[in-house]
């Protein structure tokens, strides 16, 4: 599975940065540890499931996916990830 970055270059999907984005998110928003393991263990096996036929996804569809998931599994984490995508573009 190749992921599409932004840039137009390529990288082989890597699960461990999903995993540490969304636990990075789920500590800004105070959630306990075993709140946090589930969070990600249900979005992250989300994320599998849906890219694991394709070949190559682009980054921004892997961002958007889990973001739709964690509106629903935990707005409070959407939030901080979105939050943190804003102040890391508006620098």
């Amino acid at each position: 599975m190749q992921v599409i970055k932004s840039n137009g270059s390529k990288a082989p999907f890597d699960v461990k940065k999903i995993v540490r984005s969304i636990t990075r998110a789920a500590q800004d928003a105070k959630l306990a540890p075993e709140e946090i393991n589930k969070v990600v263990n249900e979005v992250s096996n989300k994320v599998i499931d849906f890219i694991e036929e394709k070949d190559k996804i682009p980054s921004s569809e892997i961002r958007d996916l889990i973001l739709s998931e964690l509106d629903h599994v935990s707005p409070s984490v959407s939030f901080e990830w979105r939050k943190f995508m804003d102040a890391k573009k508006n620098g």
